[in-house]
């Protein structure tokens, strides 16, 4: 990774002494700042030794032009690249050496587990939601062996889950009794609404609606579901759908703020009342809480489930139109499902047994004529698919003698459940091995493009030797990113490198942007945030995600991460950025002009609401954003001793109007100067856009406060929008120098500058970071020269995403591992 935050510094270490011709150098333009006394970011000169990795940062920013500082002399031309190509000559020299010993082994992440455990067993259960969260450190990847221990405490959990996982997937030989709830709604008039009773409008639903919930009173423990609908919607002028959406768990309590629940399945109602439609919807009942059994006054109120209709249509709007406690007019200007009834059915199966259990306890005439040969068999299948490789005779053994020892006392179908969860918790599932062989190659693979174990047709090859020809991988790898698994290793990899897992957690200011957030309008939790369905939050990561996505799908180029021509957009996003004629919540990408601001992902909702105080922009938060997570640089911690920068320059310094100026004082301050100088100038240009996220190139006048809406003084939140408009009349300075002495102007000047001058440092940085993933180890110097060589192929063809992926397949550093 690089780092030039480490201080520029050519050291006259022994390794330096033997070319007399760079001592003057050293002396001229890094002894200064880097001697022996107090030497600037802790780095001596002379503790820069022969073998020290630091020296990867040190030609990063000579290259770059970042050291030395721009008010220090300058080298010229030709003794920059003399120093520059001394250092490469030391890096190659080093790029040979053996690695230092590392772990061998890893944990499987949470999400490694759930999907391994999916792919294995057949069925979709959230197991992993039990466990304890996985460690995580803003930029850093967790599939490491240095973060992801496996401690004996950690294995009753495990192991706990592992039952779990196999009382779902090995069921008995007995169908089970089939549990149905049954509702109807007729369209009878409702009440205050004036809506009929079979509808679900934006705003919700009274009671003896589809949106206030099915009760369920009965269901299996185990099993899938299917739940059947007939519905339709009645669409206004302008509109040619409603999102509707069932949720089923607790009961979902508005005024408490409490429930719990998950999705039961979306879809886009086109048709209308004349046609009503069904749609069906299956899941496993496993992964939907429960309400327990509660004793009252009246006596035991049995367990239940509660099943409801959500209508989602969001125009950025919900917020404008209610003008009283009881008013709902808007109802009948948007988009309103109509649910005429409702089936719940459980468990649901064409086949008995089901084939996740076939799949396991498979036909065979051995299961009567010879059951310990049965047995056999089925551990043989079974540990080769769990442990991604053949089972030594050694484990086949182990494992027949656990059944063995469980057998007597249950049927052969409980004692194949304990026996491999017992199999679920050994090494050889939890665990990565760090390994060369072809079965470790073929693991390497599947959970890089999967986040998953090899499917089928990796391990065939595995077994042939196939795996070790380039071009055998290239093709597995264009194979699997075809496929739908692939989408989950992209999710995982980009909430990691981008650190967006911190946006949902930022208070935003409902007060100073009232239409940001779904909220309440009446009652005790007026002003709260409207619960139980997505906010402009959730489309922000999804945004983000589905963007990366969508780039690799197209093979387009990483550069496409800073500017991009398109965006992916839903209605409540699109409304919220500035761009017309979007509808709908499923998000599809949406072309981009100029006058949007927007394109790649430095305008990203996700990351400039991440990146802000929740009531204003924070230029050091998303300085340090671009500088780690685009360019690659590792951003120091401040000091503990360093005084925080407040939220607002008004609220901190008298006579300070804007941050920039504040920022200013915080750089003439000597315990700040160094580091601000260097990272102050990257946040800037971002000013221009909101604590939320939005276009936002005007502040307040000198002296000038905004204060939050007001119902009285506003009436509406047009009213509130036209005050903002009269408060909001001085340009946003977003210009800064950059540590190079580059001047920029704005995000757009910041992106262009970006694409023409540090675009091989952006496609080096999200290549470290996919090989890194890749690999599941920090890169080090030594592996430097693999890391250039892939860099130098992909950028002939402007380093597209999926090439680079291929290519990191392919290479002899992802064979070696």
């Amino acid at each position: 990774m690089l780092r030039p935050f480490i201080i520029f510094a050519l050291a006259s270490t022994a390794a330096a002494q033997e070319d007399e011709g760079l001592r003057p150098f050293f002396e001229a333009y890094c002894i200064r700042c880097h001697g022996p006394e107090k030497p600037k970011a802790d780095l001596a000169l002379l503790d820069l030794g022969a073998n020290d990795e630091r020296w990867v940062d040190v030609l990063d920013v000579l290259v770059l032009g970042e050291m030395p500082p721009p008010d220090e002399t300058q080298p010229n031309p030709a003794e920059r690249r003399a120093a520059a190509t001394w250092i490469e000559g030391h890096l190659d020299d080093l790029s040979p050496a053996p690695a230092p010993a590392a772990p061998t082994a890893r944990r499987l992440t949470n999400p490694e587990y759930r999907n391994t455990l999916r792919d294995l067993l057949g069925i979709e259960i959230d197991i992993a939601r039990d466990l304890p969260p996985d460690p995580a450190e803003p930029y850093r990847f967790n599939n490491q062996a240095q973060t992801m221990l496996l401690g004996p405490e950690q294995l009753d959990r495990y192991l706990e889950s592992a039952r779990r996982a196999l009382s779902s997937a090995i069921v008995d030989p007995t169908p089970p009794e089939v549990h149905r709830t049954v509702r109807t709604f007729e369209p009878h008039p409702g009440e205050f609404t004036g809506m009929r009773r079979d509808e679900v409008s934006v705003y919700g639903s009274k009671r003896n609606t589809p949106g206030a919930g099915i009760s369920i009173k009965s269901w299996p423990e185990t099993g899938e579901y299917r739940v059947r609908i007939q519905a339709a919607a009645i669409l206004p002028d302008g509109y040619d759908h409603a999102p509707l959406r069932l949720v089923m768990g607790t009961e979902l309590r508005h005024d408490a703020g409490t429930g719990s629940f998950a999705t039961v399945g979306v879809v886009e109602l086109r048709n209308n009342v004349d046609q009503l439609a069904e749609f069906e919807f299956r899941g496993r009942i496993e992964n939907h809480p429960r309400q327990p059994a509660l004793e009252t006054a009246k006596g035991t109120q049995p367990a239940r489930m509660f099943l409801y209709a959500q209508n989602l249509f969001d125009n950025g709007e919900l917020n404008d139109h209610r003008r009283s406690g009881f008013d709902s007019s808007w109802n009948y200007a948007t988009p309103r499902v109509v649910l005429r009834s409702i089936e719940f059915e459980a468990p649901f199966y064409e086949t008995w047994p089901p084939a996740h259990h076939t799949r396991i306890l498979f036909e065979s005439p051995l299961r009567e004529e010879d059951p310990p040969a049965y047995v056999r068999a089925v551990l043989e299948r079974f540990l080769e698919r769990a442990f991604r490789r053949p089972a030594t005779p050694e484990e086949l053994a182990r494992f027949e003698r656990v059944f063995a020892t469980v057998a007597p006392e249950l049927t052969l179908e409980a004692a194949m459940r304990e026996t491999l969860a017992y199999a679920l918790v050994a090494p050889q599932f939890l665990l990565h091995a760090h390994a060369d062989d072809d079965d470790a190659l073929a693991s390497r693979l599947s959970y890089f493009l999967w986040g998953s174990m090899p499917d089928a047709r990796l391990l065939e090859l595995a077994a042939d030797g196939a795996l070790q020809a380039p071009e055998v991988r290239a093709a597995q790898a264009r194979r699997m990113l075809a496929d739908a698994r692939a989408q989950d290793a992209l999710r995982d990899f980009t909430l990691q490198w981008l650190s967006l897992k911190k946006m949902p957690v930022v208070k935003v200011n409902q007060g100073l942007f009232p239409r940001f957030l779904y909220t309440y309008h009446i009652g005790e939790r007026r002003g709260e945030e409207v619960l139980f369905r997505p906010t402009i939050r959730d489309y922000m990561l999804e945004e983000t995600i589905g963007f990366v996505a969508e780039l690799v799908r197209r093979n387009a180029s990483a550069l496409e991460l800073v500017d991009s021509e398109f965006a992916m957009l839903n209605e409540p996003l699109a409304a919220h950025y500035g761009v017309e004629g979007v509808t709908g919540i499923a998000l599809r990408p949406v072309p981009l002009e100029p006058r949007h601001m927007l394109g790649g992902i430095l305008t990203h909702g996700s990351v400039l609401v991440g990146n802000s105080t929740g009531s204003a922009p924070h230029p050091i938060y998303r300085a340090v954003w671009l500088r780690e997570a685009i360019l690659g640089d590792e951003v120091p911690a401040p000091p503990a001793e360093v005084p925080a920068l407040v939220d607002s320059a008004g609220d901190a310094a008298t006579g300070a109007v804007t941050i920039k100026e504040l920022l200013q004082r915080h750089r003439n301050s000597g315990s700040c100067r160094d580091c601000h100088a260097r990272l102050d100038p990257w946040g800037l240009p971002f000013e221009q856009y909101s604590a939320v996220g939005a276009f936002a190139p005007r502040a307040p006048a000198e002296g000038a406060r905004v204060r939050a809406f007001s119902l009285a003084q506003d009436e509406d939140l047009d009213g509130y929008a036209a005050y903002l408009k009269g408060v909001h009349t001085v340009p946003v300075d977003a210009s800064a120098t950059l540590p190079t002495g580059t001047a920029v102007d704005g995000l757009n000047a910041l992106k262009a500058y970006l694409l023409e001058h540090r675009r091989d440092q952006v496609a080096t940085n999200v290549l470290r970071r996919l090989v890194t993933y890749g690999l599941g180890r920090e890169l080090t110097a030594r592996d430097r020269a693999a890391v250039e060589e892939l860099r130098s192929a992909l950028a002939a063809d402007d380093y597209r995403l999926q090439d680079m992926i291929v290519a990191i397949c392919r290479s002899d550093l992802f064979l070696g591992g």
